[in-house]
């Protein structure tokens, strides 16, 4: 048997569907043997109340490369993700919402680009679809580069970065972190940083720093579009709470990198950009509750 290169951890709650289709971007790739061989599927269930159980179970009863593990009891997100990723056994971990995607032949790319390349962190390239995966709600991938990006470290890049708004959009989204396994768990100040919803952030910041890094130009990842559960996240309920959470993720970075950044110029633009998207979903509603149809069309002007 191969060693298992590549380990697709997916923390999941109550998303059967949206995990259906997860797994079927993923499995439609194991016609490519060495993919097969070389990749495994990951799934931690927090005590979900719908399908998802049985969505696995069809899938496993065809590939023997998927592991499902289900919680007693909702662990939350934190605890979540790091019990998929202890569960894993791959060289490298990739996290991936439940409710994204694989571009097909994408795996094939990724785990070439783990041997060319051989950094210990990879950022992935991903591209914004609608809420059903059918098509780009974006004319680009998220990020536009002609050719992927090899940094000797993390500090190298993280410092590389001249735009402060961007720190948190690499390294926030958990379907394009993919890392050395190794790295990871012998990183011993993980549960520093549980319940801060975003354990993935913090701790690959924060343990490789000084390990080669590579950002991937060739988008690999669909991210579906008004798809986050903002209400179930503690601290993140709304927008102006989440733009306090970015406002203290940047300002953590700064300390963490010693970056030359106002922290007053970071508060002040995305407590300005918050109370904004707060002022126009309040708007929203109260046309759309009124039902002018004239109200609504001056509302897109305001987009």
């Amino acid at each position: 048997m191969n060693k298992i290169i590549l380990s697709i951890c997916i923390p999941t709650y109550n998303r059967a569907s949206c995990l259906k289709q997860n797994l079927e971007s993923i499995v439609s790739q194991f016609d490519d043997l060495e993919v097969k061989e070389s990749v495994e599927v990951v799934i931690s269930d927090n005590a979900s109340t719908d399908n998802t159980a049985g969505v696995v179970k069809l899938f496993q009863e065809k590939f023997d490369n998927i592991k499902f593990i289900r919680n007693d009891k909702n662990l939350l997100f934190d605890r979540n993700l790091l019990n998929v990723v202890d569960k894993s056994s791959g060289e490298y971990c990739l996290t991936m919402g439940d409710d994204d995607a694989f571009f097909p032949g994408s795996l094939s790319t990724i785990i070439k680009k783990i041997k060319f390349i051989g950094a210990s962190y990879f950022i992935l390239n991903s591209w914004g679809y609608d809420h059903e995966l059918n098509r780009p709600v974006l004319s680009h991938p998220n990020d536009q580069l002609s050719d992927d990006v090899i940094f000797d470290s993390l500090i190298d890049f993280v410092r590389s970065i001249k735009d402060y708004r961007k720190l948190i959009g690499y390294f926030g989204g958990m379907s394009t972190q993919l890392f050395l396994r190794s790295v990871w768990m012998n990183f011993n100040r993980k549960n520093d940083f549980l319940d801060t919803q975003s354990i993935h952030t913090l701790v690959l910041l924060s343990a490789y720093k000084k390990y080669k890094f590579s950002l991937l130009a060739f988008p690999v990842i669909k991210t579906r579009s008004d798809n986050m559960r903002w209400n179930a996240i503690p601290g993140l309920e709304t927008t102006i709470r989440r733009s306090r959470a970015t406002i203290d993720g940047i300002l953590w970075i700064k300390k963490e990198y010693g970056l030359s950044i106002s922290g007053w110029k970071v508060k002040i633009y995305f407590l300005c950009q918050g109370y904004w998207i707060a002022f126009k979903e309040v708007i929203k509603k109260l046309l759309f509750k009124i039902g002018l149809q004239k109200a609504v069309d001056l509302y897109r002007r305001l987009k």
